[in-house]
């Protein structure tokens, strides 16, 4: 084995053997990573599968005894196309996960069903769907009004984590809004 052909197949195993590191353990050369979606073009992973694909390629370039500018010109050509791959796919991945973050105040106007009646002075419970899913909420009426289960209502406000709601005709009838809560 000569040694340019060691020299690529020691980038090669130093590139998987990173690789294997960020899988594992998680980012550890992200120092230059200033993508605006999290992601810059010298993202640890990036970096690991072009050092591999570039040692991997001049490995076999010098076994089929291609003339070593050749080979390295066409390593080099791999390694910044597995780059490339490699960075757009784990900008698709980052993308593709989704924020837990989550406020009370974003429910402030959604309609939502009264399943636990409200009393006067007592909250109750009501449902609201969105898009993390369906979740039910303590609720109040800010007036001091019974709404009864199966109401629809708005939420109009908060009191810390209770949410104040009003019935939807009510709502209707001061906002000029349909019977789904919608501008007419």
């Amino acid at each position: 084995m000569s040694v340019l052909a060691i020299a690529y197949l020691v980038i090669a195993l130093v590139g998987l053997a990173f690789l294997a590191l960020t899988v594992l353990v998680g980012e550890i050369a992200d120092i230059f990573d200033a993508g605006d979606d999290g992601v810059g073009p010298f993202n640890g992973k990036v970096i690991a599968v072009a050092l591999t694909a570039f040692g991997a390629t001049g490995l076999l370039m010098t076994f089929f005894g291609v003339p070593v500018l050749w080979g390295a010109l066409v390593a080099a050509g791999s390694g910044l196309a597995f780059g490339l791959a490699a960075w757009l796919l784990v900008v698709l991945l980052y993308r593709q996960q989704a924020t837990t973050e989550f406020s009370l105040q974003d429910l402030l106007g959604r309609t939502g069903e009264v399943t636990v009646p409200l009393a006067a002075d007592q909250p109750g419970y009501v449902v609201i769907s969105g898009p993390t899913g369906t979740r039910q909420y303590l609720a109040r009426s800010p007036r001091g009004i019974a709404i009864p289960a199966g109401q629809l209502v708005r939420v109009t406000g908060l009191a810390g984590t209770v949410l104040l709601v009003e019935p939807l005709q009510h709502a209707t009838a001061l906002e000029g809004l349909d019977t789904r809560g919608e501008a007419r």
